[in-house]
């Protein structure tokens, strides 16, 4: 067990000072009859009887000292540690997907992915490449030189078939991500030129940036808005980066949370019981 407020157990100190207090003056501060009940018994009679009504309304001091430590710990935070997080996969991955039937210059395609890869060099980094259909180039891996092998060569004159499919390359490389289990992942559409037709696919669990060259305008602007995706450009390549580096903070908080047991609110609840002890009926004989 740990305590995440640790400095709150120094809240039990006054209550020790509490207690004696009670015990020192519960006698003298309970001894007399409440109302006018002083006026029709007789006085020899009135120490006893304050005595009886304080014995069967009263509860023990020690009872209000529970539910103060109860509190007390409540408010230390106690944490109960299950045991390690169950394994949940690969962590976080991106894909690059290079549009190569964009008609824009495969070099500066390439160098906006150089910099994606420059940006976040231990984040697992595949490569799609799509023309008529999508391909894969390279699997997740963190190699930059088997990266830049492949991402040197790639140009419209080697692939296969020719023509324009972004949408092939969104849901090629985001089934890379679900077959490769991430639990936070990302699509890196890198395009130009002209404004393709934009499919309105569902993003999912993945997140979805396309980054254009020479600077976004409104028509790629509702491209992105139709895909669910942040628009970059060169400049703002970082903001992409930050996405996933958000999730994937956001995946690592849940697995610890997940991992741990919060004890406060069954302290809170154990106080709060014991609490309705103060508001019990008294049997009158």
């Amino acid at each position: 067990m740990s305590f995440a407020e640790p400095f709150a157990f120094l809240l039990l100190l006054p209550a020790f000072g509490l207690v004696a207090w009670l015990m020192l003056w519960r006698g003298q501060a309970g001894m007399g009859l409440p109302g006018h009940w002083h006026r029709v018994i007789d006085t020899a009679m009135q120490s006893f009887m304050a005595r009886r009504v304080v014995s069967q309304t009263r509860l023990p001091v020690v009872l209000w000292l529970a539910i103060w430590t109860l509190l007390v710990l409540a408010l230390a935070r106690p944490i109960l540690d299950s045991g390690d997080p169950a394994p949940s996969g690969n962590l976080a991955g991106r894909v690059i997907a290079l549009d190569l039937g964009a008609g824009v210059d495969a070099e500066i395609q390439r160098v906006i992915a150089y910099r994606i890869l420059d940006a976040a060099p231990t984040t697992p980094t595949a490569v799609v490449v799509a023309t008529g259909e999508a391909f894969d180039i390279v699997p997740f891996t963190i190699d930059r030189t088997h990266l830049d092998r492949y991402l040197q060569v790639l140009e419209p004159a080697v692939m296969p078939v020719s023509g324009r499919a972004p949408g092939m390359a969104i849901t090629h490389a985001e089934s890379l991500l679900a077959r490769a289990g991430m639990v936070a992942g990302q699509l890196v559409l890198v395009t130009g030129g002209a404004v393709p037709a934009a499919d309105a696919t569902e993003a999912g669990d993945w997140l979805r940036a396309v980054v254009v060259n020479g600077g976004p305008d409104a028509a790629w602007e509702a491209y992105a808005d139709r895909i669910g995706a942040r628009l970059a450009d060169e400049t703002t390549i970082g903001d992409i980066i930050d996405d996933l580096d958000g999730l994937v903070a956001d995946a690592v908080r849940d697995s610890d949370d997940a991992s741990e047991f919060a004890v406060a609110p069954w302290l809170i609840a154990a106080a709060a019981l014991l609490w309705l002890l103060f508001f019990r009926r008294i049997r009158s004989s």
